[in-house]
């Protein structure tokens, strides 16, 4: 009975979408390379990392090709953002992520100053607009198109049954018409995130985003649509059981650990992105022990979940 459950699920998962990959986004595309830029010139600590190390160089090649009028006006928008927008982290500062929020949905054909966003950062926008459109916009967004088609398949095929065993561990539903996902050149030093209302974006060129890594990068970060639920489950069971508040970081690390054992098991080969990127070497290592102690062997079908989690709670 179990086996026909899961097999009527997939069925069902595989008729509608498992993401809404939006390639396109004019402004988008625009806000991020800006961001990245800004960073790199304001010499924020993670500019050498690798999902946007190549961002200057890009840029600088790109500026060869424009007079000197137009090369001043790029500077001068870099720059405003090095002193404003980039010294924002697109994750933990609304101001930030309303702006790219809003941005995902503006049409590439009207002025960046029609949406709800500061007019300082809309005029900057509109004013350089044209350069990006020239010279970087299609790249990048051959590079999104790109990098969709790589990874679509790989959604496909690997993507329900990633998908029925996520959302069996977590216990929590998925988006009916499918997890948005705004793919832009450029995103932020990670490669990917994702923040309030749905938004989650991928770069195209992030050398770590790419594969069966990519997949595994995108659940990852539409996991985050159940932070609050699990967190919220945790407070409850700590408070029921004389336990103490759970450890800033266990919902990302349990993330982690779950979305990279949820694809191996489609993808044999695949190694984990936490693996890979040394994610255990660094933060959240010490929750790693009490990932294999505790929450493995509810994702190997032992236990429930609230066992699983207050396992989690005590170590």
């Amino acid at each position: 009975m179990r086996l026909l459950c899961t097999t009527l699920l997939l069925v069902a998962q595989a008729a509608t979408p498992i993401f809404r990959f939006e390639t396109d986004g004019f402004w988008l595309n625009l806000h991020h390379y800006l961001y990245v830029l800004g960073r790199a010139e304001a010499r924020t600590p993670d500019r050498a990392r690798e999902a946007v190390a190549g961002a200057p160089a890009e840029a600088a090649a790109g500026l060869q090709t424009l007079s000197e009028a137009d090369q001043q006006a790029w500077r001068e928008a870099v720059s405003f953002y090095a002193g404003g927008p980039s010294k924002l982290d697109a994750v933990f500062d609304r101001e930030l992520s309303d702006i790219t929020n809003a941005l995902k949905r503006a049409a590439a054909d009207q002025p960046a100053a029609t949406t709800r966003i500061d007019p300082k950062v809309a005029a900057v926008l509109d004013r350089v607009a044209p350069v990006y459109r020239r010279v970087w916009w299609t790249k990048h967004r051959d590079a999104n198109r790109a990098w969709v088609a790589e990874i679509d398949p790989l959604v496909k095929q690997y993507g329900p049954q990633v998908l029925a065993y996520l959302t069996r561990i977590y216990q929590e539903p998925w988006p009916k018409d499918g997890y948005p996902v705004q793919i832009s050149a450029w995103s932020n030093w990670a490669g990917a995130y994702s923040t309030s209302f749905s938004l989650l974006v991928v770069s195209s060129q992030a050398p770590g985003v790419r594969g069966s890594q990519g997949l595994e990068i995108t659940f990852h970060e539409s996991m985050h649509q159940w932070d609050d639920a699990i967190a919220a489950r945790l407070a409850r069971l700590a408070k029921a059981n004389g336990l103490p508040a759970p450890k800033d970081d266990l919902t990302h690390a349990m993330i982690f650990y779950t979305a990279g054992e949820a694809v191996r098991r489609a993808i044999p080969d695949h190694t984990p992105y936490a693996d890979a990127a040394g994610i255990w070497r660094r933060g959240l290592g010490p929750f790693k022990a009490a990932l294999d102690a505790c929450w493995k062997p509810y994702l190997d079908g032992n236990g429930t979940l609230d066992a699983a989690l207050i396992g989690l709670l005590k170590s």
